[in-house]
């Protein structure tokens, strides 16, 4: 959450790049929850990011395939270590029937 969006680059740019990744996250976070504390803003952006990542697997065909053959089930998980609690949700997945324009 709090990494500058216009932060110069460091000697090594892997890990800037690995946390751009959740990017969308912190900004719908920031976007809807902006009435937060900067704690609880953290702490759902910890599990916006799960959601991303989970997003981030169904661009891979074979995976995609399978949770849509329901042969593989995708799960988010949050650790609180200050609480002691694991937070365990199902990906919230949905196709549609594709449209063709005639």
């Amino acid at each position: 959450m709090n990494i500058e969006d216009d932060a110069a680059p460091t000697q090594s740019d892997f890990i800037e790049n690995w946390v751009k990744i959740g990017a969308s996250a912190r900004n719908k976070i920031k976007e809807e929850h902006k009435d937060l504390s900067y704690d609880d803003q953290c702490n759902k952006c910890e599990k916006e990011a799960v959601n991303v990542s989970l997003g981030n697997l169904l661009s891979y065909p074979f995976v995609r395939a399978a949770v849509v053959k329901n042969t593989l089930a995708i799960r988010g998980g949050h650790y609180n270590f200050v609480k002691g609690t694991f937070d365990l949700w199902e990906l919230d997945f949905k196709t549609t029937p594709a449209f063709a324009f005639s």
